[in-house]
């Protein structure tokens, strides 16, 4: 990754699909003595963005109305963008290398999912970067997301209505970098109001296809580990240094270590923020107990999209090539 310029760590870049535990395998790569972790760089995010938003104009001859940014006509010439990132991620490099007095000496960016978008620029900026896809069930997904932004359950179940009947036709509570993926015009002929219920549909269901599409294109690349949501809750530090051997990382064996790991699995590594239904930071995790609060309309809006010209992810239970078991 960005240590080839300065020859100072080795980076793994996580994509990753929303709400897929990328949180908690950041938290549990902190845990150890051999790695550490960014979340979501901002000025990473911002670039990545604004090239998905300027390549889909481009192939489409339109813009788009959220506009994410009036990125310099220099900053989408894509050559210019591969040595942008590269410097960047080799100054944090650096800094980070430089600064932890725990001499950790393996890098993890959690990178937002509109990277999944310009995989082919990540690719050129970080030939010898490791990189992990994480995701989940795409309804799994849709449920934890609406537990948090629509809670509680009368709530979602009156919003639900609405968007049913036609009365709700907005998407108030998703972030911008969101509608880049719904916007596509690969889904125009979807007839569902663009609510924030098809623009998580179709968040995760073009995350996955590209996905795929670059594991087809370049396999050696995309992805050396990937791992899906269910995996990681159900094997727990056994999935975890399972994925660390996959990606070359020697983790260490010492009590206190494995100590630190078992606890970033026992807490809910994003309670105290609106992410979680829990409100005190370091609270314990707990799979959910009350019943599912989806119907046959949140089903069908997965299965349309999924039907669209051009996709290839077959349900919301689609499983990549190669994730770990």
């Amino acid at each position: 990754g960005g240590q080839q310029l300065l020859s100072l760590g080795h980076s793994r870049h996580q994509f990753l699909a929303a709400r897929c535990g990328s949180t908690l395998l950041m938290r549990v790569a902190e845990a150890t003595s051999t790695a550490q972790g960014v979340s979501d760089p901002d000025v990473l995010t911002t670039i990545a963005s604004q090239i998905a938003e300027s390549r889909l104009a481009r192939h489409y001859g339109k813009s788009f109305p959220y506009h994410i940014g009036g990125a310099r006509a220099d900053l989408l010439e894509e050559s210019k963008v591969v040595s942008l990132m590269k410097n960047i991620v080799s100054l944090l490099d650096y800094h980070l290398i430089t600064s932890d007095n725990r001499h950790r000496h393996v890098i993890f960016y959690k990178i937002r999912n509109t990277h999944i978008l310009i995989g082919d620029l990540m690719r050129r900026a970080f030939p010898s970067a490791k990189t992990v896809f994480n995701y989940r069930n795409g309804l799994q997904v849709f449920e934890s997301l609406a537990r948090v932004m629509f809670k509680p359950k009368v709530l979602y179940k009156c919003i639900i209505l609405a968007a049913r009947v036609g009365v709700w036709r907005w998407a108030p509570a998703l972030p911008d970098y969101v509608f880049v993926f719904g916007d596509d015009p690969m889904f125009s002929a979807v007839d569902f109001p663009r609510t924030d219920f098809y623009y998580i549909a179709t968040f995760w269901v073009l995350q996955m296809q590209r996905a795929l599409e670059l594991q087809k294109k370049n396999p050696e690349y995309f992805f050396h580990a990937v791992i899906n949501y269910s995996t990681l809750a159900r094997g727990k530090e056994e999935a975890f240094r399972a994925l660390m051997e996959k990606l070359g990382i020697e983790l260490s064996d010492l009590p206190e270590e494995n100590n630190s790991i078992k606890t970033a699995f026992v807490e809910d590594s994003q309670a105290g923020t609106i992410m979680s239904p829990r409100d005190v930071p370091g609270a314990k995790w707990k799979p959910q107990s009350s019943s599912s609060w989806l119907g046959d309309w949140e089903r069908e809006v997965f299965s349309v999209v999924c039907r669209q010209p051009g996709i290839e992810i077959s349900s919301p239970d689609f499983i990549l090539q190669h994730t770990m078991p």
